[in-house]
């Protein structure tokens, strides 16, 4: 998270430090490595891409991720998995940081203030879709965030 923001100070001799204050507000599709994913996982929407009508991207649905580590969350990940199961021999394509690489990497959504967990903490909260009413292309997401800590 460092570098994304120590980038601003210096570009090409100008300091462009004001620009890294909302870096982080939307969004970053970047790779994860898999050893940064601290929590288990948790499937948010499910659709059947042969029989889905586009009002299916606009939802908003519940997430609990228990921790499986000590240490600090930066951010939520997400990616998808697309099943082919009409094939001869099905087929996954998934985006899963713990599988190879992909062009479409993950998708980070980053937190204010780091949190500080311990294994068995749940991070739990919702994520809504909503498409821009300017820019078809574009998704509105808004992801909430509680923990509920071990004693």
């Amino acid at each position: 998270m460092g570098e994304k923001t120590s980038f601003w100070k210096d570009v090409y001799g100008v300091n462009m430090s004001v620009m890294s204050n909302g870096v982080f507000t939307d969004p970053m599709v970047d790779t994860v490595p898999a050893n940064n994913i601290m929590s288990d996982q948790c499937c948010i929407l499910d659709l059947d891409l042969m029989r889905m009508k586009k009002d299916d991207v606009e939802f908003s649905s519940f997430y609990s991720l228990r921790m499986n580590y000590n240490d600090k969350v930066h951010a939520i990940v997400s990616w998808f998995d697309t099943l082919f199961s009409d094939l001869t021999r099905p087929v996954i394509l998934t985006t899963s940081p713990m599988k190879k690489y992909t062009h479409w990497k993950q998708s980070v959504f980053y937190i204010d203030t780091p949190l500080n967990v311990r294994k068995g903490d749940v991070l739990y909260g919702s994520i809504a879709s909503r498409r821009d009413r300017t820019n078809f292309r574009e998704l509105n997401i808004k992801v909430s965030y509680h923990m509920d800590a071990t004693q």
